[in-house]
């Protein structure tokens, strides 16, 4: 029988009441708030908070990352999952793997034990189907299988036949995907959300969006299975037929929508919800006594300055060196966004199994020596430098305070222009019309090849046209490699690439985590990947915080 999903009473109360309690939290003075006690029901129940819409649909992308990837993660199984602490692949859906002699198949054999919600066993054929719908999607979710052969040609059109893709079911529990080129972080890619399997019934339960009336008919093969949906959230019950139920501890997951990050903190504070990520990082006292724990991991991705190599000055890697030196990267950092960006000294953060390192640094009057040697002292003679930026970006500072510090440290003067989508797109990629281009380049997996890969593209497909054979031949050759020898060559095309200077990386981002105290088994993830199944509760007295950080 199918009930009609439904709200606890308490969250739609604490719902209601968020207008008077944000207004007596931010105008009335500070005071300790009751907090609601858990229901029953919800004894053994992760409540997470999202803001944005959530879909359980594996082969799309929620935003923002965290909840999304744990609602997916939640109710699918990909076939590998990442390890917290090493970042290298583990068993999931597969329970082994193998690369032919020449690294271009790899054959996976799938867990006999693996069962969807409704105790069919997980096949191949639930991979390859559920796969060859994510390459009908939008490119921006398709392409994290264009490495496999003919998949970007099959997502186009340009190739009608699935089977010319190299994505095959050998048979129930063996899949074999094919390669054009040699990519070791492929089984760690595996790891992602999109790409998991799809039961032979799903398609149209989706399309319908009939788990609303009927949850049980959304059958998925991950640790926790749906039980109920509306448009307030969504509720996940453990599945008995997930292989390794004997390992989760939670008995299930609701996630609750909120108006907005703030909305969702103040939940928290209420008793509400338990995990709250990311959260704003403006200043907020909790005006609670509920013990809550604030997590900062670093996101695996950087913003950089590119530059374009085939203009002007730019061409000289001694201007380059002077504009990475002249940069002051602290004090912007610490005015706009504390504790939320932290300088980058390099492409690559810190993450699971590899550190990151040092190899900028900053020093003005250095920076001014090379300018002067590469024939612009003072900044006399050198032309404006051009910078196209997407109308959006209006409101960030950062750009503006780059540039400005160029012209203050080196005379070196930059025309920032804010333009529509076409517009900007048609200057930089079909007239390549810019000297320097600003973003953030994210990774999705955990590996430093991810963010460099970019250097392994023909110069005239790169934002800083810039190529060199020899980092070209270290990332090439990393990919043949694993462990400390793949992990060596990145080192040396990083430390190549830094020296060229053809980017500056300038900042890494934290994502900030606010939990309840009972909330146990929480781990750092840079892809903002972590896995409810390892998590569980533990409830304690509630009482007043004995550490309480100001800046929640």
């Amino acid at each position: 029988m199918t009930t009609t999903p439904r709200v606890h009473w308490w969250i739609g109360l604490a719902l209601l009441a968020l207008g008077g309690l944000m207004a007596g939290v931010f105008l009335g003075p500070r005071r300790a708030l009751a907090v609601i006690p858990r229901a029953p029901e919800d004894q053994n129940v992760l409540r997470v908070a999202y803001t944005q819409h959530l879909v359980p649909d594996p082969n799309r992308r929620s935003f923002p990352m965290a909840p999304g990837n744990q609602f997916i993660l939640g109710l699918w199984e990909p076939l590998v999952e990442c390890d917290p602490d090493t970042g290298e692949p583990l068993p999931a859906a597969a329970q082994s793997w193998e690369w032919s002699a020449d690294r271009k198949v790899l054959t996976l054999k799938l867990r006999p034990d693996a069962r969807w919600s409704n105790g069919d066993p997980v096949t191949a054929h639930d991979f390859v189907r559920g796969w060859s719908r994510l390459l009908r999607q939008t490119m921006a979710w398709a392409q994290n299988l264009f490495p496999l052969h003919n998949a970007e040609a099959y997502h186009r059109g340009q190739i009608k036949d699935l089977a010319a893709v190299g994505l095959h079911a050998l048979d129930d529990l063996t899949l074999r995907l094919e390669l054009d080129q040699i990519r070791s972080t492929l089984v760690a890619e595996l790891a992602d959300p999109l790409l998991a399997p799809l039961h032979a019934s799903s398609a149209q339960v989706l399309a319908d969006k009939a788990y609303f009336s009927n949850p049980a008919k959304l059958v998925t093969n991950g640790p926790f299975q749906l039980q109920s949906a509306n448009d307030n959230g969504f509720r996940l019950q453990a599945c008995p037929y997930y292989h390794g139920r004997t390992d989760v501890r939670l008995a299930g997951v609701q996630f609750i929508r909120t108006g907005s990050p703030s909305a969702a903190v103040l939940l928290l504070a209420a008793g509400a919800v338990d995990v709250v990520s990311p959260t704003p990082w403006e200043e907020m006292e909790m005006p609670t006594n509920r013990p809550v724990k604030r997590e900062l991991e670093l996101v695996l991705g950087v913003t950089t300055i590119d530059f374009n190599v085939t203009r002007g000055p730019l061409r000289d890697v001694r201007v380059r060196q002077a504009l990475a030196l002249a940069l002051d990267r602290n004090s912007p950092v610490e005015k706009f966004n504390p504790g939320r960006m932290t300088p980058a000294w390099s492409m690559v953060p810190d993450m699971p199994g590899r550190p990151g390192l040092q190899l900028l640094k900053e020093n003005a009057d250095e920076a001014r020596r090379l300018l002067a040697a590469a024939g612009y002292s003072g900044g006399k003679g050198f032309p404006v430098l051009d910078l196209s930026l997407p109308l959006w970006e209006t409101s960030d500072p950062y750009p503006a305070t780059w540039t400005e510090q160029w012209y203050r440290e080196l005379g070196v003067k930059t025309h920032l222009v804010y333009e529509p989508g076409p517009v900007r797109s048609k200057r930089m990629t079909a007239e390549g019309d810019y000297d320097v281009f600003y973003g953030t380049l994210l990774a999705t997996v955990p590996d430093a090849g991810d963010l460099m890969s970019g250097y392994l593209w023909p110069s005239e497909y790169s934002v800083n046209k810039w190529s060199d054979k020899e980092v070209v031949r270290l990332l090439t050759a990393a990919n043949t490699k694993t462990g400390a020898e793949h992990l060596a060559l990145l080192e040396k095309a990083e430390r190549l690439i830094m020296a060229a200077v053809p980017s500056v990386p300038v900042m890494f981002e934290q994502r900030q985590s606010l939990l309840a105290d009972e909330v146990r088994g929480w781990y750092q993830d840079p892809l903002a990947r972590q896995s409810l199944r390892r998590l569980w509760l533990e409830p304690g007295p509630l009482h007043s915080n004995p550490n309480p950080d100001p800046r929640l």
